[in-house]
């Protein structure tokens, strides 16, 4: 069970970055990737697949001991004795729910929002991701996390100045 609480969440954050990627053409005018919606929902599905292992195999389906757990993993980083951390990990999944939601519903709105909200959004992804996957992960498996958070910024590394363009609907099917 344990190796199905890892592989859960490194191929849902694996799905996320490729989702991302998926988008980067709506930046430039052009129609996002048509597999956007299926792979971020496939990723999003396995977070909270990883979320419920996680109560289950690691916190016998206790809240409390999940909070506490967490707070003794974020004491033993950053010093602090604080369990909000899940808290912000269920915000990680309904931002990313309603984002995926709003590109599914559509992609030339979501591509238009304004510069701050959308890199408000990748900082707080990237913040989340980063501790999650680098900060938190002991071992080997870090360098995994580091790959995926280096993709992420390689996937949304600015748009060469006149490559924005306004955003396009998909073409209908």
């Amino acid at each position: 069970m344990n190796t199905a609480l890892f592989v859960t969440i490194w191929l849902a954050l694996v799905a996320f970055a490729a989702a991302e990627a998926g988008r980067r053409p709506a930046f430039s005018g052009r129609a996002p990737a048509r597999w956007l919606d299926a792979v971020s929902l496939a990723g999003l599905a396995l977070l909270l697949v990883h979320i419920a292992l996680a109560y289950g195999v690691r916190h016998g389906w206790s809240h409390d001991a999940a909070v506490r757990a967490t707070a003794q993993q974020t004491a033993a980083v950053y010093g602090i004795d604080w369990g909000g951390g899940i808290y912000i990990n269920y915000l990680f999944a309904l931002v990313w729910a309603i984002d995926a939601w709003q590109w599914s519903v559509s992609p030339a709105a979501a591509a238009a929002r304004r510069p701050a909200i959308l890199w408000a959004l990748r900082a707080f992804y990237g913040v989340i991701i980063a501790n999650g996957a680098v900060i938190f992960v002991p071992g080997a498996r870090r360098w995994i996390g580091i790959a995926i958070t280096l993709g992420l910024i390689w996937i949304w590394r600015p748009l060469s100045r006149g490559a924005r363009q306004p955003p396009v609907a998909p073409p209908q099917p």
